[in-house]
């Protein structure tokens, strides 16, 4: 594999469990900030050491905004934006030229076990169901990969995370730390963390096998409050199914995908 995609998230980093320093105004936000940097820099290293040659990041939390450019490993490529403006939000850069994805310091999905585990925007999602099956942010963004033609290869982020990685990717999962409960994690040590690291980006190198491509999607999306599913209902192609559920369906995933990323926008700038 020589091209690489990063899906670079906060919460399933080493060294971060507290949400509150997640955010802008957090004490230790900086701290959080400098745990991401480092790890996606590690891992940036790791696949080049393997042969890789072309590596692009888009950061993939808050307003994507959180890695700082100048301290990025400069033999990588990044997406800079506004994230409002990212039409693919988290998947935003990707396309049908890139050999692989990697989705680092992802977290587990909203109403399960993890650190920080949430769905999108969790204090307005409660969850999202694709194709009849509840995903969590790792399978939702798999299923554009796919449309691209491109495998997700390796995930990584807290022990409670790995289950749901078997269950909607199936590739390579690096734990960052174990979990304890939402807001308390054991954290290896980061020496430990790079050899978890070397080893699995080792053995995600060795994926050859490439993606199938569905058409026709349905997705639902439930709110924690009503006065959400009432506003964006107003929308075109969106459907009210109850008090809480709003059903988008589209003919291709990326379509479906940048509806769903409208949507949620427009429901917290206005609802």
């Amino acid at each position: 594999m020589k091209k690489i995609y990063i899906s670079a998230d906060i919460e399933g980093i080493w060294g971060n469990s507290n949400p509150a320093n997640t955010s802008k105004n957090g004490y230790l936000y900086s701290e959080y900030c400098t745990n991401m940097m480092n790890e996606v820099n590690l891992v940036i290293d790791l696949l080049f050491q393997n042969g890789v040659e072309e590596v692009v990041v888009n950061d993939s939390h808050g307003n994507m905004d959180n890695l700082l450019p100048s301290k990025l490993d400069p033999r990588a490529a990044f997406v800079s934006a506004n994230g409002a403006y990212k039409e693919f939000g988290m998947m935003e850069g990707l396309d049908d030229s890139f050999d692989g994805a990697l989705f680092i310091g992802y977290h587990s999905r909203c109403n399960s076990s993890g650190v920080m585990a949430h769905t999108i925007w969790g204090t307005m999602v409660r969850k999202i169901v694709v194709d009849g099956k509840e995903l969590g942010e790792s399978g939702i963004n798999r299923l554009l990969a796919n449309e691209f033609g491109v495998p997700v290869i390796l995930a990584s982020g807290d022990s409670e995370y790995g289950k749901q990685v078997e269950e909607e990717l199936g590739c390579v999962f690096v734990e960052t730390k174990k979990t304890l409960n939402n807001q308390c994690a054991l954290c290896c040590s980061f020496n430990e963390l790079k050899n978890r690291y070397t080893y699995g980006i080792q053995e995600a190198l060795k994926a050859d096998e490439k993606p199938a491509i569905s058409s026709s999607h349905t997705m639902e999306i439930t709110f924690h409050h009503s006065r959400n599913a009432d506003f964006v209902s107003r929308m075109d192609n969106v459907e009210k199914m109850d008090d809480c559920t709003v059903r988008i369906k589209k003919e291709t995933y990326k379509d479906l995908y940048a509806l769903m990323r409208f949507v949620i926008k427009v429901c917290n700038a206005y609802a």
